[in-house]
């Protein structure tokens, strides 16, 4: 939960801080589609590549626990409540702005 409003809360003040948060949040904005959507799809991509590398480097799986899967497949409906209620309880103003 604090993961998906840390992750909210730099999608509002524009910050990339966390960089693989920063290609969803870009993609989003450029090709007009919901931010949970590309964010699942992306988590769930790297989830895979990951797999699929550790099995084939390795012979199998290690390192993928059940707490991994099931954020790659919730955390961008969490980021996307939390960021509901950002936009809702507060306002978020850009510090530099063109003249």
């Amino acid at each position: 939960i604090l993961i998906c409003i840390g992750i909210a809360l730099s999608n509002r003040c524009g910050l990339p801080i966390i960089p693989t948060d920063l290609f969803p949040r870009e993609l989003s904005a450029i090709i007009k589609i919901e931010y949970a959507k590309i964010k699942i799809t992306f988590d769930v991509t790297c989830l895979a590549i990951t797999a699929l590398l550790t099995l084939f480097l390795l012979g199998h799986i290690d390192g993928l626990g059940i707490g991994t899967i099931l954020a790659a497949f919730t955390m961008g409906k969490g980021v996307a409540y939390a960021g509901q209620y950002l936009d809702k309880n507060f306002q978020f103003m850009p510090y530099l702005q063109k003249n």
